[in-house]
């Protein structure tokens, strides 16, 4: 069962992630909790604002829509059971399998997400 999970955090793509980073810590009072690259490069930096927390990442090709949430993730406990559940019951998967990022916090992180009816992206990640 994948429902009533804590929010784990807000992607936000952008093509120019030190601008975007630095306007949410001067002009929002966030923090800087998280500051890596994707395993093609990509950087990728958390900020975060009492239990706000936003996943700032720059695509290698420009490939994001600036300014645009891209997805919203919840947080998973156990990535294989919410896998398996979203496969039972049909979900739309926007790649298939449960996706590894092992250069993101102390030992990585795996993730799915699933689309909603209208298009949105919902992650579900585990911080491992």
């Amino acid at each position: 069962m994948i429902k009533n999970r804590p929010l784990g955090h807000i992607g936000l793509g952008t093509n120019d992630i030190e601008a975007t980073v630095n306007w949410y810590i001067d002009v929002l009072g966030f923090k800087l909790i998280g500051d890596f690259f994707s395993p093609v490069g990509e950087p990728i930096k958390f900020v975060q604002s009492g239990d706000i927390i936003y996943e700032i990442f720059q695509p290698v090709g420009g490939a994001a829509a600036p300014g645009k949430i891209d997805h919203f993730c919840f947080a998973s406990e156990d990535i294989e059971a919410d896998y398996q559940y979203c496969v039972e019951q049909g979900y739309t998967f926007e790649e298939e399998g449960i996706q590894e990022l092992p250069t993101v916090w102390e030992k990585g992180a795996r993730y799915f997400k699933i689309m909603s009816p209208s298009g949105e992206s919902v992650e579900f990640c585990q911080i491992l």
